[in-house]
């Protein structure tokens, strides 16, 4: 086994489905890493509990998306929701039910766990001996959230969340370096919840000569972010880390790098940049033809984003 972590933690939710609640909106920030699974005394009565949960943030997302009309939005709540729809819950053990991506067991069904099961919501007493048979059967990095309070993991070989936390900071670091040696400073992408076009596209032509390396530290900075979610973020961090997916999925739309979903599911600020109508033969923002897009590209000096354009079409 790997190294593992762990996560103490409270509802922070109100109501009679309280614990349900607050496992549905961490785990809403987790989906896209793998399977989950929730040991419970009832998993008859939780099942539906968290099911019923998970719909209300799926509606509040449809709803997020009939209020926007912009496209690269729309793209995205669209992806999440049929994402979140096509989620199975199950009761049966991973072993009756292999193709579920959620599971709901009781610690008695603890004999197997889900492969690629990166998500443990504990709201079960465990004994020291099941818990530790159970931990030796989790891949590395996966995160075990306990509410119960009644076992030490650290004893158990687990690591606290705050080191995964902490290699998001150490990631950044290193990838602050780079856009540094590049001339690149993340601070000017944006301004205020508006990214600084201007700067984003200077940085772009840059990274436009350099895509996989800096994919590479951007996909491992990505990767850090997705384990140590949910994340509590100042509205600083929250812009700098949206400016850096945003130029990221840029680069990575914009590159000969097969593409990923991953990065267009980390912003969350606008990007319509690479929407191209291929029937108006115009950008769906700015009006541009591809002519005058090139144009205005060469007069900036941006001859990488030039290149990758003239093969967009």
């Amino acid at each position: 086994m790997g190294k593992c972590y762990f996560e103490l933690r409270t509802s922070a939710a109100r109501g009679t489905d309280s614990t349900a609640a607050d496992i549905m909106r961490h785990l809403h920030a987790r989906q896209h890493l793998g399977k989950a699974l929730v040991i419970c005394d009832r998993p008859p009565v939780t099942l539906p509990a968290a099911r019923k949960q998970w719909m209300k943030l799926s509606r509040w997302i449809q709803r997020e998306r009939a209020s926007t009309l912009n496209a690269d939005k729309i793209l995205k709540f669209t992806h999440t929701i049929i994402h979140m729809q096509n989620m199975r819950f199950s009761s049966k053990s991973p072993m009756e039910e292999p193709e579920a991506d959620i599971y709901f067991v009781t610690p008695a069904q603890l004999d197997d766990a889900p492969l690629h099961c990166f998500s443990i919501y504990l709201t079960a007493p465990l004994t020291s001996a099941a818990a530790t048979a159970f931990v030796g059967q989790l891949p590395a990095e996966a995160l075990l959230v306990d509410y119960i309070h009644e076992l030490d993991w650290a004893t158990l070989g687990l690591q606290s969340k705050q080191v995964l936390e902490q290699q998001v900071l150490s990631e950044w670091h290193q990838l602050n370096q780079f856009l540094k040696q590049h001339d690149i400073a993340i601070n000017t992408l944006h301004t205020g919840n508006l990214h600084h076009v201007e700067a984003m596209d200077d940085a772009l032509d840059t990274l436009l000569g350099k895509p996989h390396e800096f994919l590479r530290i951007a996909t491992e900075f990505q990767h850090a972010l997705e384990l140590a979610r949910p994340l509590r973020l100042s509205q600083q961090q929250r812009q700098h880390y949206d400016a850096l997916m945003l130029l990221a999925h840029r680069v990575q739309t914009l590159s000969t790098t097969a593409f990923n979903q991953h990065f267009l599911e980390n912003y969350n600020e606008d990007d319509t940049f690479f929407l191209y109508d291929t029937t108006r033969r115009r950008f769906i923002t700015t009006g541009e033809t591809m002519g005058e897009c090139v144009t205005r590209h060469l007069r900036l000096g941006h001859h990488n984003i030039v290149l990758a354009l003239q093969q967009l079409v």
